[in-house]
This record gives structure tokens, C-alpha cells and sequence, in this order.
């Protein structure tokens, strides 16, 4: 198969280049055209999982949690009159740009409201009305006096103890999912910053910010990436083999992979995120080290006989099966992220993976075919076979292996026991900005959010009261109230915001803006001012909020608005847990005893269905409802009756409907929000890293057996290649490199490139026990020269190649590069060095016939080739002159 793939390669070349031309140029059309910037940051959970559809079901009922842009300025000042002029001339500027969904919200902004009672409704004034004729220092103050005497805007809108104001930008969610228009919130930033010299330094926070700034950081790191990556390569490739041609060559390659993979990327319907991002300068990183086995062979072959055409047609012969055994296990590295069922993670293995195999046949179709398209490599270029530094690498290799084996074994047990002490001290962190530098500005101003207002990420509670009579009920509104009082007692949350404000907001305009008034309506208020509520528009002169926002009067759902600090994922998770019992405990405070009393009526059904009735009267109601299942006549019959509900007590199904009617009368709790997503996305993504690593070993164990028939050369050859997993994860412990999503795709990612040199040294052992005999430590010794080279060439690549996710802004990037380049390093040292130590000493009890005699060779041995099938034009060179004319 090879050998008439080599042949129709090299026959059809300008048919196969041509048809890689266009398929690169309509993949770099499509990622020019159609390749979105994706600025979702932080979500990483399933579709599926309970977490995203409680998510889901919330911003059906209330939209988006993470709309609003928040500008904030520090100023002791601002209530002068030139300030508070700039304060309202920049929020009325900013509602002039495209995307803003309304008149930004600031004490600037704000209106008032006064009581009309003959037509039973609120009359709305603009507050501060810049066109005003007398507008003095006086006249200020007055304002300040009216806007900071409101109690709904107190640690809303301002903290007066440390001068600090917000004004908060609403946009349109479309504007900030498309990535030409999502420009809207650099617009509005470079404005607001156009007016630092009145107002000093201008912060800014809000998810809109967060995801903007975050989406470009990724966009122009990766093109900063791809830069680094190809200027790395390429000077490492001139210094294996001095030739501007062979790095030429090797830069076409790489650079038709990354225009492949943006381009697929477009094509699958996939955004570029912080994840996909590494996918181009990784297919150079991988990319290289085909280029240099592929180069290093050819070579190898130009020494030996100096034919060009024989030597591409070995080549492709020779390596392509290994090069493509070798690339697959990489893809299967990216693919194991496919079954962690996080779309997220999905989209980047599946890109990766089929992308991976795409620079596989970019390598093996492009190379051979512009090598035969120049001269024959110099005597010069080939002397990279012979360096003094790689005989006296090999000649080191040997000597190891033979005479310090124990030595070797001793060192692995150690790394084994430090690695796994390192492991069980690594610590996992969720944080939306965990990846940033902590004087990173981003970081800074959040922090400087949080310190004056207490938090900045989306928390949101929704309560669902299930009948809408018991939404207006005091006893409803004031549980509600506590709920809130509690958060906000809480340091880590903001001021909370729920339906509760809006009437506390109503009955202090009812009674004339007293701020005394403040509280929740009496009852005896109630209709009274329901009329009121039906006739006021609210219009931005609550805070931003609307009844509508509040409440889901579809689903009888209500609830509560904040924010909360940005702290780990499982620190997140136990915070959840506490609130969520806490507002439990307040909306069902007969919960434990009507759960105790129910799980009683299993072995007595009458007795504690009499004690549950008496205790709580309300379930009887709730339980002939049940029964009676909208049968008018039954339930007047329990209405009139009371006995009637006796005769059903104790019958089949009786205990499911008491179990119904007690269901029906708690209030349901839900949490969520972008913090918490967040945080439920990290967790599970830890969860899931052991099953992923397991899934990637199997997979790879799998092919490897496929390949040598031998489950004990498998488990020898995995030993070299977990060796380093194991070091890694204590590096991650003892640097005190926590696990988050980007840590979490080293191990997997690293173990599918770190058994390519386990398979290129057992192919290479494999071939020799049949030209030696079953000598097996000549093999041994064969096949790390052959190999050996080789192995620590595109090893040193990859780690140089790794090594320029360094210079990334997030730190999870930072850390990908470290640890993959330090796993992939110990791997070829382990591949080196263990495997040959492991073959020796084990000896016969790992070479069976079967490993012997595979499915498949990895290498094809020499066969007839129909050289009358090619026609290259070129000058032979006086070894070339030697061989038989086609």
C-alpha cells in the first residue's frame, strides 16, 4: 500500500499540490470569513448536566445574568457642579453608541417619582436636567441630598464611605455574541477613559467587560503564538540541518496546518476560544517533528545511495505507516476531551484530533513532493548524521543502559513516590479570572469592585412559589427580606435586589419619599396600592430594575439579584450548599418536621397522616386538591366535610398524593448564575480528569497492541510514558500549580505525544530481532542509535515549541507550556533511557513470536518499485548516476 501511495504522490505531484492549494485556500476563505471569536469565558459544563439547565430555565425566564457593563470612578467630588455634568454628558454619550439597550443607570440618571393620588399613579421627573438654567453649588447638593438619602441606591449605585460610583451599561446580548459587534464595549471603555483627567482613574467590571477584553487578549495571543512557534522551529530545524530549504520546506508545512485547522474550525461551526486559540500554533508544534523524521530519513537515504526519487519513494515507504501510528495517538490524546461531554472541551478534541491526522497527510503529500521539486541536499547538509554532540549522546545513552540500570530503576522509584506526594497536594481553583496575573488590571478592578461593593459575578436565586396568591402574601415577602438581609450580612455578596426593593421602593413614593417608609407594604396597603403597581413604568427609575425582571409570573417564579466574589470552584460549591440551605430553611421552616412525620406514615399511614393534618392545616387542603385532581364536586365535598378525606387515608396511592400535596407547599430553591456555572464547570472537569486519562491510556494501549500482538511489551512500553505524568502532577503539587481547565489538558495531551517515541523505538527493536537473530541487547543497542537521534531532535522541538505558551498572559496557558514541555522532556528521557533498561532485563519474557510477527509493519522493508511509473525531471548527482535509469 505504501510503496503505490509513494509512487502516486510522486507521479501525480502537481495534481496532489494543487488540489492542497485549493482545499487550503477555500479553509483560509472560510476561517477569514466565517471564524467567530467565542466570549463565553468560564463556561465549561455539559448541555446536559443539571447545573446548565437550571441556567438555562433562568435566563428563559429572566435573560441574560451578565448584560451590564459597570464603570466605576473614585471621586470625593463628583457632587460639583462640572462633575456631576461630565457624569451625566458621558453616560449620555455612551447611550448614543449601537448595542447600548438603554440610558445607562448612574446618580446622574436617575429619576423621581411623586405621588398622584387622584389618578392613583406615580408621576416621573428627571431628577438632574443638565439644560436647566441655575444650576449651582446649591442646587447640587440638593440633588445629593435626594438621590443619597434613597435607600435603594445605597451600596447599588454608591458607597459613600469611600466615595465610589458606578454607572452601569446595559447591552444587547447579540452585540456582545458577535465578534465585529461586540467591539462596542472597547468603544465604550476608550470613551469613558477619554474623561480620566476630570474624574482620575476609571475602573471597570461587569461580564461584558470580563468577556470583550479576555476574547481579544486570546485573539491576538494566538497570532503572537503562531509567530513565536514558527520562528522557533525554524531555528531549531536550521540547526539540525543547516539548509534555508529544509526550514522553508518546513514552514510551507506547518503554515498550510494552521490555515487547515482555523479553517476546519469555521467550517464545524466552532469559535476560537481560549481553548481552540492553542490549536494552530500546537499543529506547528507537532507539525515539526514529522517534518524532522521525515527530513532525517530522506537524508539518511541521499547518504547511503544518493538517489533522490529512491529516496523519497523509501520515504513515504518506510515511515508512512509509523508517522501515521505516531500522529493518531497524538489525536487520540485530543480526542479523549471529546467524552467529557463539555461542549467546550469537545469542540477543541475533535479540532485538535482531525487536525492532527491533517498535518499527517500535509507532511507526508507536501514534503516529499517539494523535495523532489529542488536539488539534492549537499554533503554539508547531511553531516547532522555524523555531529561529534550525537555520537557522544548516543555513545551516553549506551552506556547508561548497560552499566546503570539499577541506578535508573532507583531514580524512576523516586520520581514515582515524589510525584504522587506532589499529586495529593494540588489544589483546584475555578475562579472566572484565575488565569490572569494577580496585577493584571482586569484582576485589579474587579478586586477594587469587590472591596467597595462585594462582589462583581453573577449570584441568582430564583424561588418558585408555585401559587400565585402566595407571592403578595406578608409572610412570602418577609422571608424573602430575611433571605436578603442574610446575604447581604454575608462579605462575599453585593447588595441583593429582588421583588421585596421594588415594593419597599413603591410604598416609600406612596407615603412621599420618606425614607423612613422604606419597608415592605402593610397589608392593609396592599390593594391600595396595587393600582399604583399596574399603572407605574418603571422606566429606569427603580435602579435598573423592573417587576418584570423580578418576577416570572408565567412560572409563578421570583427572584433574587446579586453578585458574589470570584473565588475557587470548590470553595464556590460549599458557599452554594450554605445559602441554599439557609434560604431553605427560612421559605420552608416546617420542612424537617413534615419530612420527619412523612417518613413515619410508611409503617403508620393514619396515625401520622392525622399528626401531619393536625400540625399543619394547610396540607389538607393541599391533599383533597390532589385527590379531588380538578373534580368540582369532590372537592366541594372536602370543603363541606372534613370526615371525607378519612375514607382515602390508607387506600393504594394515598402516600404518593400526601407525598404530592407536601411538595406542593414547599417553595423550591435554585442557584445559579455565571459564578456558579463557573465553578460547577471547574469541578466537574476535575472529576472527570482521571476517567479522561484512564480513557486516553486504554485507547493508546489498544493501538499499541494492535501494532506489536504483545500485552506485556504494552504494559513495559506505558511505564516510560506515565513515568512523567506522575512527575508532572508532582511539579503541579510543589509549585503549587492548582488544576483548572487549562491545567487539566496536560496529561492527556502529553501522553499521546510522549508514546510516539515508545512506538518509533519498538518498531525500530522490532526490525532488528529479525536481522540479528534475537541478539537482544545488540537490538537494544541498534535500535537506540537508529532511533535515538531522532527521538531527542523532535523532543527538543516540542519543548522549545511548548515553551512559547510561556509568554502568555493567563497563567493556565503559561502552565500548559511549562508542564507539556517538562513531560515531554522526562518522557525522551524515559523513552531512552527505561524502555531499553526495561527490554534488557526483562529480556525473553517480552519477545514473543507474535511480537515478532505483527498484524502490520510499522516499517515496510525494501520491494519492488515500478520506477518506470515516475517521471521527475532534475539533474542527478554523481551517486544518482549509479543507480539503474527508470
Amino acid at each position: 500500500m505504501w510503496t503505490w501511495l509513494a509512487n502516486t504522490i510522486l507521479k501525480f505531484r502537481f495534481i496532489v499540490l494543487g488540489a492542497m492549494t485549493l482545499i487550503t485556500v477555500y479553509l483560509g476563505f472560510k476561517a477569514f470569513s466565517g471564524l467567530q471569536l467565542e466570549n463565553k469565558y468560564g463556561i465549561m459544563l455539559p448541555k446536559d448536566s443539571e447545573a446548565t439547565r437550571i441556567y438555562k430555565d433562568f435566563k428563559k425566564a429572566f435573560g441574560e445574568d451578565g448584560g451590564t457593563l459597570v464603570i466605576a470612578i473614585q471621586s470625593d467630588s463628583l457632587y460639583s457642579v462640572r462633575l456631576f455634568k461630565k457624569w451625566k454628558e458621558l453616560g449620555d454619550s455612551i447611550l448614543k453608541i449601537d448595542g447600548v439597550e438603554r440610558e445607562p443607570l448612574s446618580e446622574a440618571h436617575l429619576f423621581s417619582l411623586e405621588n398622584n393620588r387622584q389618578n392613583s399613579s406615580f408621576e416621573i421627573h428627571r431628577i438632574f436636567d443638565p439644560k436647566e438654567n441655575n444650576i449651582s453649588a446649591a442646587y447640587i447638593d440638593s440633588l445629593k441630598h435626594v438621590i443619597r438619602g434613597n435607600p435603594l441606591y445605597k451600596g447599588l449605585l454608591y458607597n459613600d464611605s469611600s466615595n465610589v460610583s458606578l454607572m452601569l451599561v446595559s447591552i444587547d446580548e447579540r452585540y456582545l455574541m458577535d465578534k465585529k459587534k461586540s467591539a462596542v464595549v472597547i468603544d465604550i471603555e476608550e470613551l469613558a477613559q477619554s474623561y480620566e483627567p476630570y474624574f482620575g482613574k476609571i475602573r471597570f467590571a461587569g461580564l461584558p467587560h470580563l468577556r470583550v477584553i479576555i476574547a481579544k487578549r486570546i485573539q491576538n495571543e494566538m497570532y503572537i503564538f503562531i509567530s513565536l512557534s514558527l520562528l522557533v522551529t525554524a531555528l531549531l530545524i536550521y540547526f539540525f540541518f543547516r539548509s534555508f530549504k529544509a526550514v522553508f520546506i518546513c514552514l510551507i508545512v506547518v503554515g498550510v496546518a494552521v490555515i487547515w485547522a482555523l479553517g476546519s474550525m469555521a467550517v464545524m461551526g466552532f469559535s476560537l476560544s481560549i481553548l481552540t486559540a492553542l490549536i494552530p500554533p500546537l499543529m506547528i508544534v507537532i507539525g515539526v517533528p514529522n517534518c524532522i523524521y521525515l527530513i532525517t530519513k530522506y537524508h539518511q537515504e541521499i547518504k547511503e545511495h544518493g538517489n533522490k526519487i529512491k529516496g523519497l519513494i523509501r520515504v513515504i515507504q518506510n515511515i508512512g505507516i509509523a508517522s501515521f501510528m505516531t500522529n493518531f495517538t497524538t489525536a487520540i490524546g485530543f480526542l479523549t476531551f471529546c467524552f467529557t461531554n463539555s461542549e467546550k472541551l469537545f469542540e477543541f478534541g475533535l479540532t485538535a484530533g482531525l487536525n492532527v491526522m491533517g498535518v499527517f497527510v500535509i507532511s507526508l503529500t507536501l514534503l516529499p513532493i517539494f523535495n523532489s521539486l529542488v536539488k539534492v541536499p549537499r554533503e554539508r547538509q547531511l553531516r547532522h548524521l555524523d555531529r561529534k554532540l550525537a555520537s557522544n549522546l548516543i555513545s551516553s545513552l549506551e552506556f547508561m543502559v548497560l552499566q546503570k540500570r539499577r541506578v535508573l530503576y532507583l531514580s524512576v522509584v523516586a520520581i514515582i513516590g515524589l510525584g504522587i506526594w506532589g499529586l495529593s497536594t494540588i489544589e483546584t481553583a475555578g475562579q472566572l479570572t484565575g488565569d490572569l496575573p494577580k496585577d493584571d488590571q482586569i484582576v485589579s478592578d474587579l478586586k477594587f469592585l469587590e472591596a467597595n461593593f462585594g462582589g462583581s459575578i453573577p449570584f441568582e436565586i430564583m424561588i418558585n412559589y408555585k401559587q400565585p396568591g402566595r407571592l403578595w402574601k406578608k409572610s412570602t415577602l418577609e422571608r424573602v427580606e430575611t433571605i436578603q438581609n442574610n446575604i447581604e450580612s454575608d462579605t462575599l455578596f453585593s447588595k441583593s435586589i429582588s421583588i421585596v426593593n421594588f415594593l419597599k421602593f413603591i410604598n416609600m413614593v406612596y407615603y412621599g419619599n420618606d425614607p423612613d417608609r422604606y419597608e415592605l407594604i402593610a397589608k392593609r396597603d396592599m390593594l391600595r396600592l396595587k393600582k399604583y403597581r399596574d399603572n407605574f413604568q418603571l422606566a429606569n427609575s427603580n435602579g435598573g430594575f423592573s417587576e418584570k425582571e423580578l418576577v416570572d409570573t408565567a412560572n409563578t417564579t421570583l427572584r433574587v439579584r446579586c453578585q458574589m466574589k470570584d473565588i475557587g470552584s470548590y470553595e464556590q460549591a460549599e458557599v452554594t450548599a450554605r445559602v441554599h440551605g439557609m434560604i431553605d430553611d427560612i421559605m420552608n421552616p416546617d420542612k424537617k418536621r413534615m419530612e420527619y412525620l412523612f417518613s413515619k406514615s410508611e409503617k403508620n399511614i393514619n396515625l401520622y397522616t392525622d399528626s401531619l393534618l393536625s400540625e399543619f392545616p394547610v396540607l389538607y387542603n393541599a391533599v383533597s386538591e390532589v385527590i379531588a385532581d380538578g373534580n368540582e364536586d369532590l372537592q366541594f365535598k372536602f370543603n363541606n366535610d372534613p370526615e371525607t378525606l378519612k375514607k382515602y387515608i390508607g387506600k393504594p396511592g394515598f402516600r404518593d398524593k400526601l407525598r404530592t400535596a407536601i411538595n406542593n407547599e414547599y417553595f423550591d430553591v435554585k442557584i445559579t448564575g455565571t459564578s456558579v456555572i463557573a465553578s460547577e464547570g471547574t469541578r466537574y472537569l476535575v472529576n472527570n480528569l482521571f476517567s479522561s486519562i484512564v480513557f486516553a491510556i486504554i485507547c493508546i494501549s489498544l493501538l499499541m497492541a494492535l501494532l506489536f500482538r504483545s500485552w506485556r511489551m504494552v504494559a513495559v512500553a506505558m511505564i516510560p510514558n506515565i513515568v512523567p505524568l506522575l512527575f508532572t502532577a508532582g511539579i503541579m503539587g510543589f509549585m503549587g500549580i492548582p488544576l483548572k481547565p487549562s491545567t487539566l489538558l496536560i496529561f492527556s495531551i502529553a501522553l499521546g505525544i510522549a508514546v510516539d517515541d515508545t512506538i518509533h523505538y519498538l518498531v525500530k527493536y522490532r526490525m532488528e530481532l529479525k536481522t540479528m537473530k534475537w541478539d537482544l541487547k545488540q537490538c537494544v543497542i541498534v535500535a537506540i542509535r537508529e532511533s535515538g537521534l531522532g527521538m531527542f531532535y523532535t523532543s527538543i522541538v516540542l519543548c522549545a515549541g511548548f515553551s512559547v505558551f510561556m509568554f502568555s498572559q493567563f497563567g493556565g496557558t503559561q502552565a500548559l507550556g511549562l508542564l507539556i514541555g517538562i513531560t515531554l522532556f522526562v518522557a525522551m528521557v524515559t523513552n531512552l533511557l527505561i524502555l531499553p533498561s526495561l527490554l534488557l532485563s526483562l529480556e525473553r519474557r517480552l519477545v514473543t513470536k507474535s511480537f515478532i510477527e505483527p498484524y502490520f509493519e510499522a516499517y515496510s522493508s525494501e520491494s519492488e518499485i515500478d520506477w518506470s511509473m515516475l517521471s521527475l525531471e532534475d539533474n542527478p548527482s554523481p551517486s544518482e548516476e549509479k543507480e539503474p535509469k527508470p
